[in-house]
């Protein structure tokens, strides 16, 4: 599909789903609480304009990212969060509502309340939804440290205790800038890894500002250095582009090839095939790529997505590197992430092979999580 085709269908899908959604949300307020008709029109214009910040706020990242602009979106993807909760328990209480008519023994005030009991209802979900949003937003601050111990399928001796740091889905961008990216530059140094991989999604869209983030992630410190692989959102943001700000960052980009570092280590990088299909380049051969790996010698795969992890193949990797899933970011969509993904954030050992899936320290859309915090993963090898 040509780029301005799968663009027409971007926005087309947008505004049906999210302009929809917003329309229920007005329509819900305006039948519940029965405000006063200049009140329902300044609601009107507000839902409205919400909406059209999204493009617009995209729109002019890409054109000069300023002050404004992050006002702009910061104001956009807060509300989008907001409004997620705000359009589920509205619809959980009409539910609910609907439910109560059928019953004959409930009572008429539950089931049919008067104005007072329907705007006090407005109120209450009102604050529930800031509530839930203020806390997601405090959670998504928060960077937990995960650290654990593998053993890694033919890892000599000499290597036992190799250390190693997994950074994905940082989203630089709009809301995850240089601040953000500093502090999970100093987190990582700290623990003064082996090796630092970062396994897709570094960043997250085509914004004016893009080339700034080399600076910060130039200060990454390991003994191996810093390896990484593209994420699906490398190809959104310009893949040339993303690809050339890391290696001034002296990040080596792996492309569905193999690196032996010292001690017979390999490291194998596959780019993401979703975002291959995008450009429209040949989705990589997973199997043909990993069938180049040394049985004799330990192996790790950097892999964005939780996919395609064949421990019959007896040329498999030791272990599996992958993020991609932000673990689902939000409740409920956790357990929709959970069906689609059914290999969920966390360790999975399959026979003397282990894949890490990792929430991720960055966020898409609504800087919230709730229930999938964000994390670091710090990995010590050892020795069978």
């Amino acid at each position: 599909m040509p780029q301005w085709a799968s663009w027409v269908v971007f926005i087309l899908a947008f505004f049906s789903i999210y302009g929809g959604a917003h329309y229920y949300l007005y329509v819900w307020f305006v039948r519940t609480a029965e405000p006063p008709p200049k009140l329902r029109r300044v609601i009107k214009i507000i839902l409205f304009l919400l909406v059209l910040s999204f493009p617009l706020a995209r729109f002019l990242a890409k054109l000069d990212f300023n002050s404004f602009t992050h006002l702009v979106a910061l104001i956009t993807f807060i509300w989008m969060g907001l409004a997620f909760y705000y359009f589920l328990l509205a619809l959980g209480c009409e539910i609910i509502r609907g439910i109560l008519l059928f019953l004959p023994f409930v009572p008429p005030q539950l089931s049919r309340p008067s104005l007072t009991g329907r705007r006090l209802l407005v109120s209450i979900i009102s604050l529930i939804v800031l509530f839930i949003g203020g806390y997601a937003f405090s959670e998504a601050q928060n960077i937990r440290l995960t650290r654990m111990e593998i053993p890694l399928r033919g890892l000599p001796q000499e290597l036992d205790g190799f250390s190693i740091v997994q950074v994905t889905d940082v989203h630089y961008g709009m809301l995850n800038e240089d601040r953000m990216l500093s502090k999970v530059v100093d987190l990582v140094n700290e623990l003064e890894p082996d090796l630092v991989v970062i396994t897709g999604d570094l960043v997250d869209e085509s914004v004016d500002h893009m080339e700034k983030m080399a600076l910060p992630l130039s200060r990454l410190q390991s003994r191996q250095g810093v390896w990484a692989v593209t994420g699906n959102h490398e190809y959104y943001a310009g893949l040339e582009r993303a690809i050339s700000i890391m290696k001034k960052a002296n990040i080596q980009v792996l492309r569905n090839e193999i690196k032996v570092l010292p001690g017979g280590l390999q490291l194998l990088g596959i780019d993401d095939p979703s975002g291959s299909r995008r450009i429209g380049n040949p989705v990589p051969d997973y199997e043909q790529l990993i069938s180049r790996l040394d049985p004799r010698l330990p192996s790790i795969l950097l892999f964005h997505q939780p996919i395609q992890f064949k421990v019959a193949n007896p040329f498999g990797p030791g272990l599996q590197l992958s993020g991609h899933t932000h673990g689902g970011q939000l409740f409920p969509i956790i357990f929709i992430s959970k069906l689609i993904y059914p290999l969920t954030p966390g360790l999975h050992k399959f026979g003397d092979s282990h894949l890490y899936v990792s929430r991720g320290v960055g966020t898409a859309g609504p800087p919230m999580r709730l229930g999938a915090p964000p994390e670091l993963v710090f990995i010590r090898l050892k020795a069978k």
